[in-house]
């Protein structure tokens, strides 16, 4: 009789269930990646869902000056396209991600203390039934809330 396992994911922010309910429900597979030299740390959250493949990505990294890499981070990530977050770490926006014109995810970018992070909920299918424009903005406020809370 063959067994399924399994390990264990270590992402520090979030966990499987909750990542999975995120991204749409399924059976999100999560995997984490420990920070390097200036590389943020990575965990990543991905469900095949019919002919979507759905991924929640998370990246903490220190920042020498906080404030300002934030900002060139809302400068470079969204585009000058971005609306705030209230109550999310010390700073934070949201912003959609494209592709043709079409919302295909959320992201959020946000810092506490000195630890900055990149939140991306996203869809390879345009017009998902499961991850829909206000469905991707719920969900991004809910991995925020979940993320700054864990880093404070």
């Amino acid at each position: 009789m063959a067994v399924r396992a399994q390990a264990e994911n270590k992402c520090p922010w979030l966990n499987e269930a909750t990542a999975t309910d995120l991204v749409g429900g399924g059976n999100a597979v999560g995997s984490y990646v420990a920070a390097t030299g200036s590389k943020p740390a990575v965990c990543t959250f991905t469900e095949q869902g019919g002919k979507a493949v759905r991924t929640l990505q998370i990246a903490v990294g220190i920042a020498p000056d906080p404030h300002e890499e934030f900002l060139a981070s809302v400068r470079r990530d969204c585009r000058g396209v971005s609306d705030p977050l209230k109550a999310i770490g010390n700073e934070a926006v949201t912003c959609g991600v494209l592709r043709r014109e079409v919302v295909i995810g959320e992201r959020v970018l946000g810092r506490v203390r000195d630890q900055l992070f990149s939140i991306t909920l996203s869809t390879t299918m345009a017009h998902d039934p499961v991850l829909t424009p206000a469905i991707l903005k719920m969900q991004i406020s809910v991995a925020a809330e979940q993320v700054a809370g864990n880093l404070f």
